[in-house]
C-alpha cells in the first residue's frame, strides 16, 4: 500500500511539473523558405524555462509535430540541435506546427523528466502576393476576381490551415457590398463576407489577423456593420418597426463574428431576449457575460485600431474603437431599460455602469450619459 501511494505521489508530481514547463519565441508567425534559400522571415527561435527548477543535469529532446526527424516541413538551423536548451528552426512548408520538449534530470541515483507540448504554436503561411496585388489595385481593386481567386485557394488542400485566403475573400465580399455589384450571384455577399471572416478567425492560431494590413480591414468592416446598419436600426421598436429591428438583429450577431471581444455585443444581445420577455436569458447575459470585462488588463499600448488587452482568457486581443463603441450603445439602453424595470432605482443599472465605465472613460457622449441620467451614479 505504501509502495502505491508512492507511485500515486509520484504520477501528480510529475503531472505539476509538466504543468510548469514553458515555452517562448521571438515569434509565432513565419514564411516558408523558397527554393531552399533561408531568409529571417523562415526562422524562429524557441526557448523553454522552467518554474520549478530541476536540480542535476539536464539533457533536452525537442519534437516538432511530434517528430524529431527533420525534413517534415521544418530545418535545423545550423549550429542547432535538439538537445538544446533553445532551438532555433527554419520551414519550408505551410501549416501550424506542435511543439514539444522533454527535459530529463539526473542528479546522482534520482532522476527526474518533465514533459512540456503545445498545439499549433508556429503557423507557416504564404503572404498570398497574387490576392494582395488584386486587393491593392488602383484606382478601384477587382472585387470579382478577388472573390474568384481568394475561393480556389480556400479549397485548396495544401492551404486548409491558412486563415489568409479567407481573409482575402472577405475582403473581395465587403467590397462587393460597398461598390453595389448587382449581380445575383453576388447577393449574399454581405453574408458571404462575415462567414468568410469568421472562417478566417477560426483558423488563426497565432495572430495573422493581428496584421497591420488586416486590422485596417476588420476596422473598415466594423465601421460598415456600425454606420450603416446598426446606428441606423439602433432605436428600431419590434412592434413599430419590425424589419428595421430584424436587421440591427441580425447585424448585432454579424459584428459578434467579426470581434475578438464579443462580451462588447453581450449587452445588446441581452436586450434582444429582454424584449422578447426572455428576462432569464437576457439577466444571465448583463449580469454574468458582462462581469468579464473586470478581467481584462490593458497591455498600456495603443495601436491605430484600439488597444491591446489580455481578455478574460489570457488571451491578448485589440480591443477596438468599434467595439468599445458597440459596448457603449448595449450599456446605455441596457441601464436605461433596468431603471425603468426597477422603478427608477437605479442600483442595478449602476452595477453595470460601473463596470463598464472604465473602458468608456474618454468617450464624452457617454460621460454624458452616466452624469445626466445617473448622476454618475453618486448616492
Amino acid at each position: 500500500m505504501k509502495y502505491l501511494f508512492l507511485l500515486l505521489l509520484t504520477a501528480v508530481f510529475n503531472t505539476l511539473l509538466a504543468q510548469d514547463i514553458t515555452f517562448s519565441s521571438d515569434k509565432r508567425l513565419a514564411q516558408p523558405s523558397v527554393n531552399g534559400e533561408v531568409k529571417a522571415e523562415n526562422i524562429i527561435e524557441i526557448k523553454s524555462s522552467l518554474k520549478t527548477p530541476l536540480n542535476g543535469k539536464k539533457t533536452y529532446t525537442w519534437t516538432i509535430n511530434g517528430s524529431s526527424e527533420p525534413g517534415k516541413g521544418w530545418e535545423l538551423v545550423k549550429g542547432t540541435t535538439l538537445s538544446g536548451e533553445k532551438i532555433k528552426i527554419s520551414f519550408n512548408k505551410i501549416g501550424n506546427y506542435s511543439i514539444g520538449l522533454t527535459i530529463v534530470a539526473v542528479s546522482g541515483e534520482d532522476e527526474n523528466e518533465v514533459s512540456g507540448e503545445v498545439e499549433d504554436f508556429i503557423s507557416v503561411r504564404s503572404v498570398f502576393p497574387e490576392l494582395a496585388a488584386l486587393y491593392a489595385q488602383k484606382p478601384v481593386p477587382n472585387y470579382v476576381k478577388l472573390v474568384e481567386k481568394s475561393s480556389e485557394y480556400t479549397v485548396k488542400p495544401k492551404f486548409a490551415n491558412d486563415p489568409t485566403p479567407n481573409l482575402f475573400l472577405a475582403k473581395g465580399y465587403l467590397g462587393l457590398v460597398k461598390s453595389g455589384n448587382p449581380e445575383p450571384r453576388f447577393e449574399t455577399a454581405i453574408e458571404d463576407c462575415i462567414s468568410s471572416f469568421a472562417a478566417a478567425k477560426e483558423l488563426d492560431k497565432n495572430g495573422v489577423i493581428m496584421d497591420d494590413e488586416h486590422q485596417r480591414f476588420l476596422d473598415e468592416l466594423q465601421q460598415y456593420l456600425l454606420n450603416e446598419n446598426i446606428l441606423v436600426n439602433y432605436d428600431a421598436d419590434p412592434k413599430t418597426n419590425p424589419e428595421s429591428y430584424d436587421q440591427l438583429v441580425e447585424y448585432i450577431d454579424y459584428y459578434s463574428q467579426t470581434t475578438s471581444a464579443p462580451v462588447c455585443v453581450s449587452l445588446m444581445q441581452g436586450y434582444f431576449k429582454y424584449l422578447k420577455k426572455d428576462s432569464k436569458g437576457a439577466n444571465l447575459l448583463w449580469n454574468t457575460e458582462i462581469l468579464k470585462l473586470k478581467k481584462f488588463v490593458n497591455l498600456d499600448e495603443k495601436t491605430a485600431y484600439g488597444e491591446r488587452y489580455k481578455d478574460e482568457l489570457g488571451n491578448e486581443i485589440i480591443l477596438s474603437t468599434v467595439d468599445l463603441k458597440v459596448l457603449k450603445l448595449g450599456a446605455m439602453k441596457v441601464a436605461q431599460i433596468m431603471k425603468t424595470r426597477d422603478n427608477q432605482n437605479p442600483k442595478e443599472a449602476c452595477k453595470l455602469l460601473s463596470i463598464v465605465e472604465p473602458f468608456l472613460i474618454d468617450d464624452t457622449e457617454f460621460a454624458t450619459f452616466y452624469s445626466k441620467e445617473f448622476n454618475s451614479c453618486q448616492e
